[in-house]
């Protein structure tokens, strides 16, 4: 018993000459907790549930700030595109003491259609082409070929290339298309998601439909459309060209371009990328629309033509619109850009796309 009592003395104080040492050279000992078995340091199941959870509540607040954000962006954008066109149309007016025409506006859904005696007397430029050289574009316009539509070879590349001032970035469409004459036709051509302002029917007196594209009910009868984008697709309209001096409901209260993203003829080249509003804004249709211009008969919906409506609304395609929440920009022939409710009064609405039609708006619109 004394002789084990004698060996576990003699260990404590070989331990302890053996710490004094290690103290006395600057060595540091492990003090850290030695692992014991059935025991964790590290995060239970249940906690890091809780963290994926409140990390999951974040992301999906932030998320809709974000894309809002992004959106706002876009929108900033769209706006500036229709701002430099503006800019480019005055540039245009400055030389030529008149705006731009809106196109040919004849049918040119086959070749055969491009060379005849009508098509080549009455051939003009889209208001697209007009203002490429008002656009940082006179590379581009210089090399186009006036002598062939914008389908034809000399000009086909041409008419591909893509332009962002004629792109909104909230549109996620392709970005060629085809001619809106043959729309399964091949080679197709660069987006536009504005179109020009070719007037308006069957909006102002909603729901009536006995109110067309013209002038006629103030004595004009000479077929004119109502807005500022003339097409010329005869001869009769070959010196037709409008001005600042022709806006006599006000350059601020008269539009020249609107956002028209799903356009059938929505290129810039186009020989007819223009609008003639039939409905709402950003209103999209059914064949059993209630919206009296574009309800149709029997007869039309079992029709290769079934789209047609009384005043031939288009179901969409031909009306301006935006992928914008609650309204689309337009420019105005000031140089002025809008974004317009389309919750708006309807006949406040058709105003805007009349030159000469005397109504009477508001500042605010």
């Amino acid at each position: 018993m004394c002789s084990i009592e004698f060996h576990q003395s003699h260990a404590n104080e070989k331990r302890t000459e053996v710490r004094e040492a290690l103290d006395r050279r600057g060595v540091q000992r492990d003090t850290r907790p030695r692992y014991v078995a059935g025991t964790s340091n590290g995060f239970t199941l249940v906690e890091l549930l809780v963290v994926i959870a409140i990390i999951s509540v974040l992301v999906a607040m932030l998320l809709p700030a974000v894309q809002q954000a992004r959106e706002a962006a876009r929108r900033t954008q769209c706006k500036n595109n229709l701002k430099q066109m503006g800019i480019a149309f005055h540039s245009y007016h400055e030389i030529f003491n008149c705006f731009p025409k809106g196109g040919y506006g004849g049918s040119l859904a086959s070749s055969a259609l491009y060379e005849t005696a009508n098509a080549k007397a009455c051939r003009v430029v889209s208001w697209g082409i007009a203002l490429l050289p008002h656009l940082d574009q006179s590379n581009l316009y210089q090399q186009w070929d006036f002598n062939q539509w914008y389908l034809q070879p000399n000009n086909q590349k041409l008419a591909q290339t893509m332009l962002s001032v004629f792109l909104c970035p909230s549109v996620n469409l392709p970005l060629l298309r085809a001619n809106g004459d043959a729309v399964n036709s091949q080679p197709q051509y660069a987006r536009s998601d504005y179109s020009g302002n070719w007037g308006e029917r069957g909006v102002r007196c909603y729901p009536a439909t006995n109110c067309q594209n013209n002038y006629s009910t103030l004595g004009d009868l000479s077929g004119n459309p109502r807005g500022t984008m003339m097409l010329q697709p005869n001869a009769s309209f070959l010196s037709l060209t409008l001005g600042l001096r022709d806006m006599v409901d006000g350059t601020g209260y008269t539009t020249l371009v609107g956002e028209a993203p799903n356009a059938i003829f929505g290129t810039w080249a186009s020989h007819k990328n223009v609008m003639d509003q039939s409905a709402g804004l950003n209103l999209s249709f059914a064949r059993t629309s209630t919206w009296s211009s574009c309800v149709v008969t029997a007869t039309q919906m079992t029709s290769a033509n079934g789209t047609l409506g009384l005043l031939g609304c288009d179901v969409g395609h031909q009306d301006f619109h935006s992928y914008h929440t609650g309204g689309a920009h337009f420019l105005f022939c000031d140089g002025s850009v809008r974004f317009l409710s389309q919750s708006m009064n309807n006949v406040t609405f058709s105003a805007i796309f009349s030159y000469k039609g005397s109504e009477m708006i508001s500042d605010g619109f």
